[in-house]
């Protein structure tokens, strides 16, 4: 009788310590845009490219989904979540007036559970990735 319980109290105690509760990784990116002052600088275009971690190349079509193209707030920042680890380049591009176009990209590793921040120091010069 007494064993039969110990039993029993044992498997409740191994069922509740294998049936924890899942919780998803989480890979988060927070962009920074700055500009040669350190001021944020708001309404500026960032686009994610993603690289395969397997390969090295570029997965196509990522650059272009609007999943991964935000617009900075007030605060110069822009957030972006994804699915896996990646190796991604971000991408600033800001058009102060007609004449002067300013940018700047950068590369970061995400990892897991973890929120990776980059800080962008846009400067005027040629901004061929910016479209």
């Amino acid at each position: 009788m007494i064993t039969y319980k110990l039993y029993k109290i044992v498997f409740i105690f191994l069922l509740f310590s294998f049936s924890k509760c899942y919780k998803a990784p989480f890979f988060e990116l927070s962009v920074e845009v700055i500009n040669e002052n350190l001021e944020p600088i708001p309404n500026c275009n960032v686009s994610i490219e993603i690289t395969d971690l397997d390969t090295g190349d570029v997965i196509s079509g990522e650059i272009l989904n609007s999943e991964y193209v935000d617009i900075t707030g007030e605060n110069g920042t822009a957030i972006f979540s994804f699915e896996n680890k990646a190796f991604v380049t971000a991408r600033a591009c800001f058009t102060a007036n007609e004449m002067s176009n300013m940018c700047k990209q950068g590369h970061v590793y995400l990892e897991e559970n973890e929120t990776k921040t980059l800080t962008l120091m846009i400067e005027e010069g040629d901004c061929a990735y910016c479209f």
